[in-house]
C-alpha cells in the first residue's frame, strides 16, 4: 500500500501527534513559503507598532515611578511652591515642628544646564537636607555614606556624568539662572547606590549650596513630610494651615500624577496611529491569508473525502494557524522593542522640559502575552475561513458548485451583508465619535474594517460596468480582464483591500499629522514673531525658567542697533493633576494673542482685554471646559499670592503643551506671582538692522556670557519646532511604516496573485494569446483593482483624518486645522502605485512568458 502525505495523519496509522502536524506545516512552507511569509508580516508590523508604542509611553512613566519612589520613600505628604521662586526656609523649619511629623527634608529644584569635556545636558539640580536620608527611600540610603557628595560638591547620576564626560574629583560647569558656574564632582552615583535615579537627568548638592548657585538664600520648593501612624490626616489639616492658601498640600508622589496626566494626551495620540496601523496589518494579514483560501479550501475537501472527519480537519488547520500566528507575534514583539529603544523612545522628549524624567526600557510580561495573544487572535481568524466548508453536507460543494475558478466564488448575499455592515459600521463609528471623542481610537480600526466591506459591491459595480463597455467596443483585452476579475473574486477583492488599507491608513494618520505638525508650526511663528532677537536661560524651551536681569535691559537697550526691550515672563503651575503652562507678556508687545489659535471669542478683544490687563487671561480650551467657563466668565486659579479670581478674555487651543496653558498680562502676573524676573527677553531691533547683526550686538551687550542664550527669531522658531517634532517623531515613523508595509503587501500580494494563475496563463497561451497580449489583460484588471482600492481607501481615509483631526483638537486640544492634503494623497498613489506597476510589469512579463509544454504546476 502507497503511503501519501495525508496517510501521515490518519489515525488508523499514526494518528495526530504533533509531529505528524508540523511535518504537514513543513510541506506547507515548501509550496506556500510567500504567501505565508506575507501574511506573517502583516501581524508581525501590527503587533510591532502598538507593542513598541506602549512598552516606550509605558517605560516613561514606570521608570519615572520608580525615581520618585525611591526619593521619597516612608514620605506620604509634601508641601510645595507655586512658582520657582519657592518660599520660605522658616516655613519649612516649622513643618518639623508640627505634631505627628517624625520627618521632614527640605528640597530645592532648579533647572540647569552642565558642561563637560564631552559636551552638555540638561538637569534638575536638586538641593537636598539629611533630612532625605531619614526617610529611607532606595534612592537615597547610601547617600549618609557617601559623605565626599555632601560636603560641597555635586552628585551626578552616572548616566549623566558619563554623558558629559566628567568622573570624580573633576570639575564641571553649571549654567544656573543665567550665571555660569563652576562645581566640583564629588561623586558618581552607580543604580548600585541611587538606584533608578542614575538614569535621570539630575544633579545633586547640598541645599546650601544649591541655594548659592541658584540665587536663592534661604528658599526652597518642597518640603517632603514623612507622619506617625493615624497622624496622616491631622498633618494634613496642620499643613494646610500653615500654607495660608498660598503654598499647595499634595501627596508625596503627585509629581506622577502630572507626569500622567501631561503624557497622556500625547501617549493617547501616539496610540490611535499606532491602532490604526495594528489594524491595517491585522487587515493586511487577513487579506493575504485570503489569498490562500481557495488553496485551503481544496486543501480541506481533499481531506473529507479521503476520509478525515471534521475534527481532524479543524485540528489541522488550527495547529497550522498558531504556528504561524505564535512565530509571527513573538518576531512583531522583537520588532517592538527595536521600536521602543530607537524611535518611539524619542516620544517623552517635550516632558524634559517640565519633568526630571527617567528612562530605561521596561517589557513588561502582561503586554507581551497581550500581543502575542492578539497576534494570534488575527492570524486564527484570517485562516480559519476556509473551515466553513465543513457545514456543508457534500465534500466539494463548497468548492466546486460556485461560479468561477474553484473557491473564488462571492455570492451577491455576501456581497450584499458586507456592505451593510460597512454602512453599520461606518454609521456607528461617526455617532459613536461624536458622543465621546475618546472612542476616536476604536472609530480609526472600526473605518479600517469598513473600508474593507464595501469593495466586493463596489468590484461588481465595476466589473458590470466594464463588461457593458467591452461588448460595445471589441478588439483590445477589456473582455478577457473583466473574465479574470469576475472569474476570480475573492482574488480580486483581497488583491483590492490591500490597496485599500494602504491608502486608508496612510491618508488617515499621514494627514492627521501633517494637519498637526501644520498647526504646531503656525502657532509657533505666531508666538515668536513679536521680538527679532530672543534672550533667554539656556534650559527654557517652553519660556519657563526666570533669571536674574541685572543691568541687562539697560546694557542691551543701549546698543545702537536696539530699538526696544521688552520682559517676557512665564512659569509652570500644578493645579489638580496639570502641570499648567503660564505665559505672560508685556502689554506693548505687537501680539498678545495668536489669531490661528482662537477657538472662542475675539482676537481682537482679547487682546483689548489682555493689555489692559486687570485679570484678564487667555485660557486654553481643555481648561476652559475643566473650568465650566466661557469667554467673560471667572474662574479661580491658586496663585503664590494665595486664590485669585481672573476674567476669560479668549479661548485658545493648548498651542502645544497638553495639560494648558494661560496667557496673562505681565503686569498681573508679575503682581500675583511676586516676581519682576523674567524668563526671556523681547528684543526689536531697528529699521533695516539685519537679525545676525542684531544678535551680535546683543551678544556684546552680554559681554559672551554662557549663562544665557542669544538667538533670532527664526532660530527660536527652529529650535521649538524641533523640539516639538521630537515628540511627534513617532507619528511620522508609524505613517511611514505603515506606507512601507502597505506597498511591499501590495507587491507581496500581486506576486502570489501572478504566481498562483500559472496554469490558467498556459491555457490562456494555448487558446492562441501571446505574451503581450496577456501582458495587456494583465495590467488592465489590475488598474481596476488598484483604482477601486485606492478610491475606497482615499474615501475612508478622508474620513479617518476628520475624526483624528476632530480627536485631536477636542481631546488634548492641539492645534490641528483640517486640510485635505492633496499632496500627501499624491505621494502616497504614487509610491503604492509606483511598487505596484513595477512589480506588476516585471512579474507580469515573466508569468505570461510562461512554457506551455508545463502540463501540471503544483
Amino acid at each position: 500500500m502507497k503511503v501519501t502525505r495525508w496517510d501521515l495523519l490518519n489515525p488508523r496509522i499514526y494518528g495526530l501527534r504533533v509531529s505528524a502536524l508540523w511535518g504537514l506545516y513543513r510541506r506547507r512552507l515548501k509550496y506556500h513559503a510567500v504567501s505565508e511569509l506575507m501574511a506573517g508580516s502583516g501581524i508581525a508590523i501590527g503587533v510591532a507598532l502598538v507593542f513598541g508604542v506602549l512598552v516606550a509611553n509605558g517605560s516613561v512613566l514606570a521608570s519615572t515611578r520608580q525615581t520618585i519612589n525611591s526619593v521619597n520613600g516612608r514620605a506620604s505628604l509634601k508641601l510645595a511652591a507655586r512658582s520657582s521662586s519657592g518660599f520660605s526656609e522658616q516655613i519649612a523649619e516649622r513643618v518639623g515642628s508640627l505634631p505627628g511629623v517624625t520627618t521632614s527634608a527640605s528640597i530645592l529644584r532648579q533647572s540647569a544646564v552642565i558642561e563637560g569635556p564631552r559636551g552638555h545636558e540638561s538637569v534638575q539640580l536638586v538641593g537636598v537636607t539629611p533630612g532625605l536620608v531619614r526617610l529611607h527611600g532606595a534612592a537615597t540610603r547610601d547617600l549618609g555614606a557617601g559623605a565626599r557628595m555632601l560636603s560641597g560638591g555635586l552628585g551626578l547620576p552616572s548616566g549623566v556624568a558619563t554623558s558629559i564626560g566628567v568622573q570624580t574629583e573633576q570639575p564641571a560647569t553649571l549654567l544656573v539662572d543665567g550665571t555660569t558656574h563652576t562645581a566640583l564632582v564629588e561623586a558618581v552615583l552607580s543604580a548600585g547606590s541611587i538606584g533608578a535615579l542614575s538614569s535621570s537627568g539630575i544633579a545633586v548638592a547640598l541645599l546650601p549650596q544649591v541655594q548659592a548657585l541658584a540665587g536663592k538664600p534661604h528658599r526652597v520648593s518642597e518640603v517632603l513630610i514623612s507622619t506617625a501612624p493615624g497622624k496622616h490626616n491631622q498633618v494634613s489639616s496642620e499643613l494646610r494651615t500653615l500654607a495660608a492658601g498660598r503654598l499647595d498640600v499634595l501627596p508625596a508622589g503627585a509629581e506622577l500624577s502630572l507626569l500622567e496626566a501631561t503624557a497622556k494626551p500625547t501617549n493617547n495620540t501616539t496610540t490611535l496611529f499606532a491602532a490604526i496601523g495594528l489594524m491595517v496589518g491585522f487587515l493586511l494579514a487577513i487579506n493575504a491569508m485570503m489569498l490562500t483560501v481557495p488553496q485551503r479550501r481544496r486543501q480541506v475537501a481533499q481531506m473529507r473525502t479521503e476520509g478525515f472527519d471534521s475534527r481532524q480537519v479543524l485540528m489541522i488547520m488550527t495547529s497550522q494557524s498558531l504556528m504561524l500566528g505564535v512565530v509571527s507575534s513573538l518576531l512583531g514583539v522583537a520588532f517592538g522593542i527595536v521600536l521602543a529603544r530607537t524611535i518611539f523612545r524619542e516620544a517623552p522628549t517635550y516632558l524634559a522640559v517640565a519633568f526630571a524624567v527617567s528612562g530605561h526600557l521596561e517589557v513588561h510580561p502582561s503586554i507581551v502575552l497581550a500581543a502575542v495573544g492578539a497576534g494570534v487572535l488575527a492570524t486564527l481568524l484570517a485562516s480559519l475561513t476556509p473551515v466553513l466548508d465543513l457545514l456543508s453536507n457534500e465534500p466539494v460543494d463548497a468548492v466546486l458548485r460556485r461560479p468561477g475558478e474553484a473557491g473564488q466564488g462571492i455570492t451577491p448575499k455576501t456581497r450584499r451583508v458586507l456592505a451593510i455592515i460597512g454602512l453599520v459600521t461606518l454609521l456607528a463609528t461617526t455617532i459613536a465619535v461624536l458622543v465621546a471623542p475618546g472612542l476616536t481610537v476604536v472609530g480609526g480600526i472600526t473605518l479600517a474594517l469598513a473600508t474593507f466591506c464595501f469593495l466586493p459591491i463596489a468590484i461588481f459595480a465595476i466589473t458590470r460596468c466594464l463588461r457593458w463597455i467591452a461588448r460595445e467596443y471589441h478588439g483590445g483585452m477589456l473582455a478577457m480582464a473583466v473574465l479574470e476579475l469576475e472569474s476570480a473574486a475573492t482574488r480580486t477583492v483581497v488583491l483590492a483591500g490591500v490597496a485599500a488599507l494602504a491608502v486608508y491608513g496612510s491618508t488617515a494618520v499621514g494627514g492627521a499629522r501633517s494637519n498637526l505638525i501644520e498647526g504646531l508650526d503656525t502657532a509657533t511663528v505666531q508666538f515668536f514673531d513679536t521680538a527679532d532677537i530672543w534672550v533667554t536661560a539656556p534650559t527654557n524651551d517652553l519660556g519657563t525658567t526666570s533669571f536674574a536681569p541685572d543691568m541687562l535691559v539697560r546694557a542691551i537697550s543701549q546698543e545702537r542697533d536696539v530699538a526696544s526691550v521688552r520682559t517676557y515672563q512665564g512659569g509652570l503651575l500644578d493645579v489638580g493633576t496639570r502641570r499648567l503652562w503660564l505665559r505672560a507678556r508685556p502689554s506693548d508687545d505687537p501680539t498678545m494673542l495668536q489669531a490661528s489659535q482662537i477657538l472662542e471669542g475675539s482676537a481682537s478683544t482679547g487682546t483689548e482685554r489682555l493689555r489692559a490687563g486687570e485679570r484678564w487671561v487667555a485660557l486654553s480650551g481643555t481648561l476652559a471646559t475643566a473650568y465650566g467657563v466661557k469667554v467673560g466668565g471667572w474662574f479661580t486659579l491658586p496663585t503664590p499670592s494665595g486664590p485669585e479670581r481672573f476674567h476669560v478674555a479668549a479661548v485658545t487651543t493648548n498651542v502645544g503643551w497638553p495639560p494648558g496653558a494661560i496667557t496673562f498680562n505681565a503686569a498681573d502676573y508679575s503682581r500675583y506671582w511676586q516676581t519682576n524676573d523674567p524668563s526671556a527677553l523681547e528684543i526689536t531691533l531697528k529699521s533695516g538692522i539685519a537679525p545676525e547683526a542684531g544678535k551680535l550686538a546683543v551678544e556684546r551687550a552680554l559681554r559672551g556670557d554662557p549663562g544665557l542664550r542669544v538667538q533670532t527669531m527664526a532660530q527660536r522658531i527652529t529650535q521649538f519646532e524641533n523640539n516639538l517634532r521630537l515628540g511627534l517623531r513617532p507619528l511620522l515613523e508609524i505613517s511611514r511604516l505603515l506606507l512601507v508595509l502597505a506597498a511591499l503587501a501590495l507587491a507581496t500580494a500581486l506576486g502570489t496573485a501572478i504566481y498562483q494563475r500559472r496554469a490558467r496563463f498556459i491555457t490562456l497561451k494555448e487558446d492562441g494569446f501571446d505574451r503581450l497580449r496577456l501582458l495587456r489583460a494583465l495590467l488592465i484588471e489590475s488598474t481596476v483593482i488598484l483604482g477601486v482600492g485606492a478610491s475606497d481607501g482615499i474615501l475612508t481615509g478622508l474620513y479617518g483624518h476628520v475624526l483624528a483631526n476632530r480627536y485631536l483638537r477636542l481631546g488634548p486640544g492641539f492645534p490641528a486645522p483640517f486640510s485635505v492634503g492633496g499632496l500627501q494623497i499624491a505621494s502616497t498613489l504614487f509610491i503604492v502605485g509606483g511598487v505596484t506597476l513595477a512589480v506588476l510589469a516585471l512579474l507580469g512579463y515573466l508569468a505570461a512568458g510562461v512554457s506551455t509544454q508545463l502540463s501540471s504546476l503544483e
